[in-house]
């Protein structure tokens, strides 16, 4: 029975810069990034640190998406102990 081997593509440093810097403005997550690429999530998360100081310093200091911050809620007034709990979100 033959297996089938995929051959390892190496990439340069520029390449991966290029994949890094499109990664971090693609918002997509790392996973399904790589998946589109056929990079392996690791290296990716790895020449990422590499470069954290090299690239833009607009890229390097965005926020992450989707992020709400809904302030601090008010303590809620004390109960009287029932034995039952009660959690709210």
């Amino acid at each position: 029975m033959e297996t089938k081997r995929s051959r390892r593509i190496r990439h340069s440093r520029q390449d991966w810069q290029g994949f890094v810097s499109e990664f971090l403005t693609s918002g997509q997550d790392c996973k399904s990034f790589c998946r589109d690429k056929g990079l392996n999530p690791s290296r990716l998360i790895r020449w990422q640190g590499v470069f954290r100081n090299e690239i833009s310093p607009a890229i390097s200091q965005m926020q992450p998406v989707g992020f709400l911050d809904l302030g601090t809620l008010p303590a809620p007034e004390p109960q009287p102990r029932t034995g039952e709990c009660d959690h709210r979100i």
